[in-house]
């Protein structure tokens, strides 16, 4: 019996050539890979501080992201793959997030990157993704130069600093007709060059920044810079700190007895800065990334899902980072799950809708929304078209 099932093997392998025998192992090759590579993850880099001053903000995105992970996943992930996050903590370094830049490229293979958030961890981040040509998305970055640099694989979700300094003027000349502003910042987070872009940007609307100081990080005591501010007689006070040196210097502007506006960008939307500045922060301006009434049924499924999955109210950074997630897997449905389809289906997305409503992004990957001014009431957001009813 064996014999004779041998020598019907040997006749039916004789009806091929040499060469087509050698190619029998090279296509069982070519399907066990292909096979093995559907059913892989399509990974995904994170790099945020999730440590250190930031840690707060960062923690909040991350949840925006798992939370989306989640959404995605069940429903079956991206063409049928799984999709997955490699996410790592910056801990606030720069030079930390060239490092797992490189690492989550040419050693996990991720096919996008997300996150950032200070200038100097965002550029870090960027230069190794333009480098080599993987997209990268940052949804909590704001500094206007990220997009105006000649980046091709660069997308942001936020709206810019531009766009919010534009806003803030213009909202608090023709509200409280201001024509000299006062101005604060730091020279991490945003740095003389976002200074001196809010000073170009209030002449256009008829202002003139009165006098502009700024501080060292870790610094407690604004006394100084507010008797500075004080002494050239401004109309209003323009904060462009971290959300908890905003609340300290609101705090003491206030105890110093300055009356006037006081207006800052998207930190001061932040949980952290009517938590800390309390009863002070009591009618500021500030920006609002994240409005869910703009979201619809999609904010309120986000909103929902997110109390019960944390426990807590969802912020802006948690929907942005959840927002930032979708925006992946639209393009990823969209094409083949390449760094190359990636950037394509990303310069692509001119609209779209989401749990933050509609945006899109220009020829430059920059987000094209504009900047929704609210003003602050009993430590709630309203946004100032809605104020009446509140």
């Amino acid at each position: 019996m064996i014999k004779q099932t041998y020598k019907q093997l040997i006749n039916f392998l004789k009806r091929f050539d040499i060469y087509q025998l050698m190619s029998v192992p090279v296509l069982l090759l070519v399907i066990l890979y292909s096979t093995e590579f559907k059913n892989t993850d399509i990974k995904i880099g994170v790099i945020l501080p999730l440590s250190g001053p930031n840690a707060l903000r960062a923690i909040s995105h991350r949840n925006g992201l798992e939370l989306a992970l989640k959404h995605i996943n069940a429903q079956g992930g991206i063409n049928g793959r799984k999709l997955s996050l490699t996410i790592l903590d910056s801990k606030g370094s720069a030079d930390l997030c060239a490092e797992q830049a490189r690492d989550l490229i040419y050693e996990t293979g991720v096919v996008s990157l997300i996150g950032g958030f200070s200038p100097a961890e965002t550029r870090a981040i960027q230069h190794l993704s333009e480098n080599a040509q993987v997209p990268f998305l940052t949804a909590l970055c704001t500094h206007f130069e990220i997009t105006e640099n000649g980046s091709r694989y660069t997308f942001r979700s936020i709206t810019d600093d531009r766009s919010q300094f534009e806003a803030l003027a213009e909202f608090s000349a023709r509200r409280f007709n201001c024509r000299k502003p006062a101005l604060i910042y730091d020279s991490n987070l945003y740095g003389a060059d976002s200074a001196q872009k809010f000073i170009e940007t209030s002449i256009k609307f008829g202002q003139q920044v009165c006098t502009a100081v700024s501080y060292r990080p870790g610094t407690l005591n604004f006394r100084r810079q507010i008797e500075v501010i004080l002494a050239s007689n401004p109309d209003a006070l323009v904060i462009l700190t971290p959300p908890d040196d905003a609340a300290v210097i609101t705090r003491q502007a206030r105890e110093a007895r300055f009356s006037h506006p006081i207006l800052g960008g998207n930190q001061l939307s932040a949980p952290e800065f009517t938590n800390l500045a309390g009863v002070y922060s009591e009618a500021t301006i500030t920006t609002m990334p994240f409005n869910p009434r703009l979201g619809g049924q999609r904010a309120d499924y986000f909103l929902s899902e997110y109390f019960e999955t944390y426990a807590t109210q969802a912020d802006n950074d948690s929907a942005l980072g959840y927002e930032a997630l979708m925006l992946k897997a639209l393009t990823l449905r969209g094409g083949d799950a390449d760094r190359q389809s990636i950037r394509k289906g990303l310069a692509q997305l001119h609209g779209w809708e989401s749990v933050t409503g509609s945006g899109g992004f220009d020829s430059n990957g920059n987000q094209v929304k504009p900047a929704e001014i609210a003003i602050i009431k009993e430590r709630q957001k309203i946004p100032v078209n809605l104020e009446a009813l509140f």
